[in-house]
């Protein structure tokens, strides 16, 4: 099952980054929206820089209107095995 531990490390990842960034740990879950988590631009620039440093997956700000946490890590690691073929 590699897309569920791929799946779990982008979690994991992505959780570490965003209590880093000041966001409470309840407020991280699959359904929470990006954008309703009270960070700022800069901090989401960050976070997508880690994202593409980390996993290879270039995901521009404005896709991340609307998304939620689970959305995203679908598409990391959709990017990311695509990256691998």
């Amino acid at each position: 099952m590699p897309h569920d531990t791929a799946a779990a490390d982008v979690e994991q990842f992505l959780s570490r980054e965003l209590v880093d960034l000041g966001v409470e740990d309840e407020a991280i879950r699959p359904e929470a929206k990006f954008d309703e988590l009270d960070i700022d631009s800069l901090d989401v620039a960050d976070l997508m820089t880690s994202l593409k440093k980390n996993y290879g997956v270039d995901i521009p700000r404005r896709d991340l209107i609307g998304m939620t946490l689970g959305q995203l890590v679908e598409r990391v690691v959709a990017g990311e095995t695509a990256a691998e073929r």
